[in-house]
């Protein structure tokens, strides 16, 4: 089938799972109770934070997730082994690009190594579908995978979450408010500080919820066409 199908199915699973996750975080979650002024006006202002803070992250995550899997599906084109294209996958990797500065290099290596291979086992897990003949994506699914593998992909290989659960104590997913940019002239009264904030908890909360429920809706879809 067309790699433009296939690339076209991945981003609406993609796509779904953003905005699952965009609906289910909690700002109050990141930044705690009552911390002061500052704090519960930033909580006042949500709808800017989620503007300023949570749906560029998710942008910017959602890119990252459709880059890489361009080169997962160069990878699953071609008769090369996946670490021809580590350099590639992993540049375009959130979850890489969210390790801690101060890992140890093994245990940075460890991660890494675990991230390529997720990305191969996609790639695999993609790549009947990818070389079917068919154009239509689950004309071609029916065709070059049986129901279970059809599962299989979904639920392992569309799951995103995995590394950051195995190893959460390896990342950490930071960012930066300046109260002027959420509150407009009443930041200045607060000094002009910034505030460093620190959301990987919530991001793997929001983002498994997120997850569980795109999973489930795709895995139903995937029983309804082998019917």
């Amino acid at each position: 089938m067309t790699r433009q199908a296939v690339t076209d199915g991945f981003e609406q699973f993609v796509g779904d799972a953003i905005e699952q996750t965009a609906a289910e975080f909690s700002l109050s979650r990141v930044i705690g109770g009552s911390q002061g002024g500052m704090i519960d006006r930033l909580l006042e202002s949500s709808e800017n934070l989620q503007e300023t803070l949570v749906e560029p992250k998710l942008a910017e995550h959602r890119q990252e997730i459709i880059t890489q899997f361009d080169v997962i599906l160069d990878y699953a084109e071609s008769d090369s082994p996946i670490d021809e294209y580590r350099t590639a996958i992993l540049d375009a990797d959130s979850f890489a690009d969210s390790l801690r500065p101060d890992l140890p290099d093994d245990r940075r290596q460890t991660v890494l190594d675990e991230l390529l291979e997720r990305h191969r086992k996609l790639g695999d897990a993609v790549e009947p579908v990818l070389l079917a003949e068919e154009s239509d994506f689950w004309v071609a699914a029916r065709n070059a995978l049986t129901e279970a593998e059809a599962k299989q992909l979904v639920e392992e290989h569309f799951a995103f979450t995995g590394p950051l659960r195995d190893h959460r104590s390896a990342f950490a997913m930071e960012t930066t408010i300046d109260p002027a940019e959420v509150l407009g002239g009443l930041g200045g009264m607060f000094g002009g500080s910034e505030i460093e904030i620190e959301y990987t908890d919530e991001a793997l909360r929001a983002m498994r919820h997120a997850e569980r429920e795109v999973i489930a809706d795709a895995t139903s879809n995937v029983e309804a066409q082998f019917e």
